[in-house]
């Protein structure tokens, strides 16, 4: 048996996380839900570096993981600095802060029709940041990565266009300029299989994050005409080398969650969203992760996290296809430990399904 934990409820278990969820990916019942806090910037505070050090250091985003990992005991190790990292290596400029995670400073392009001086960097090179990924994925790889999953976290196109072209003018060139969005798009979609290549030759498992194609932010036809064409062709490049889809899209989707389906992802991440209504709407054809308020993770004490993880294990646990314990998106940079300790101490003990309360 896998030895996972030295606090007394964390002793051993059946299955190490890999196995764990390999189990799930191949729609067979693991020994219980595989628990997945969304663990990325908060891992710098574990060993006392700064965001911008982990944004921008491979080998320290690396020791932040592990050390995160030997702290909480989660299931997976999550790769991710930011959602700019591609549109940062085709020009756009970004401003990266002591204690927060960058933020989009200067979009490549001003003016929309200057979309072909923008050039596709060769995906098994290294330009911008692409080398901290891959140096932190290797590190763990090494460390870790035969008993724990490596999932790196990839922009998807329409974040990756919408920070070339700045969110205000791309979303403004949907309706005024729709033919270039489309040509940024596929500059996207190019770049981000690229950069996914390449996290899988170093060894990770990869994530599509699409913040900014939610419906907090877009409307379902814009999704649809936009969005969903290309996470389609993506998942169809990744199904191509036999992976399993994951897509994490932030804040509202109930309204877009056939749209997701259609773009082929096999895992859902979501954030603020029913589970119930998730589960009866795609539960039968796609694996669910999700989704305790990252809010929570401040706000609340232990007791607390554990009621609201009950609440989502009785929700979703048993969804058809298959679900993840999650937070809706990533732990916060200042999240207390004792709180992240609770939510997978109640994930581990509630997510049971070989045992008396599966």
């Amino acid at each position: 048996m896998a030895k996972t934990a030295e606090n007394s409820s964390f002793k051993y278990d059946p299955l190490n996380p890999r196995q764990r969820l390999g189990l799930l990916l191949i729609d067979e019942v693991p020994d219980r839900v595989v628990v997945y806090p969304l663990i990325t910037s908060h891992a710098a505070t574990v060993v006392g570096i700064s965001v911008r050090c982990n944004c921008t250091d491979g080998k320290a985003m690396a020791h932040a993981q592990l050390a995160a990992l030997r702290l909480y005991k989660h299931d997976a190790i999550s790769i991710f600095s930011d959602v700019g990292m591609i549109a940062e290596a085709l020009g756009s400029k970004l401003y990266f802060r002591e204690n927060d995670v960058p933020v989009l400073q200067q979009p490549a392009l001003d003016d929309s029709q200057r979309w072909e001086d923008l050039l596709v960097p060769d995906g098994m090179s290294l330009p911008g940041r692409y080398g901290v990924y891959q140096e932190a994925i290797e590190i763990c790889q090494r460390e870790t990565g035969d008993i724990t999953p490596i999932l790196a976290f990839i922009p998807a196109p329409f974040t990756t266009a919408a920070l070339l072209r700045g969110p205000e003018n791309f979303l403004a060139d949907t309706l005024l300029d729709p033919q270039v969005c489309h040509h940024l798009l596929e500059i996207s979609l190019q770049a981000g299989m690229d950069f996914a290549d390449l996290c899988i030759e170093a060894g990770a498992v990869p994530m599509l994050v699409d913040p900014l194609a939610s419906a907090s932010v877009i409307s379902p036809k814009t999704f649809c005409e936009f969005a969903q064409p290309y996470l389609k062709r993506f998942s169809d490049h990744l199904h191509r080398s036999d992976f399993d889809v994951f897509l994490h899209i932030c804040g509202r989707s109930e309204a877009i969650l056939d749209s997701v389906r259609a773009a082929g992802c096999d895992l859902f991440s979501c954030d603020k969203v029913s589970l119930s209504a998730a589960r009866e709407k795609i539960g039968s054809s796609v694996r669910l992760i999700g989704n305790l308020r990252p809010a929570d993770l401040l706000a609340d004490d232990p007791s607390m996290i554990e009621e609201k993880v009950a609440a989502i294990l009785q929700a979703a646990k048993n969804n058809p296809k298959g679900f993840i314990l999650s937070t809706g998106c990533e732990v916060p940079i200042q999240a207390p430990p004792e709180n992240i300790q609770a939510f997978i101490r109640a994930g581990r003990e509630g997510g049971l399904y070989w045992g008396s309360n599966g």
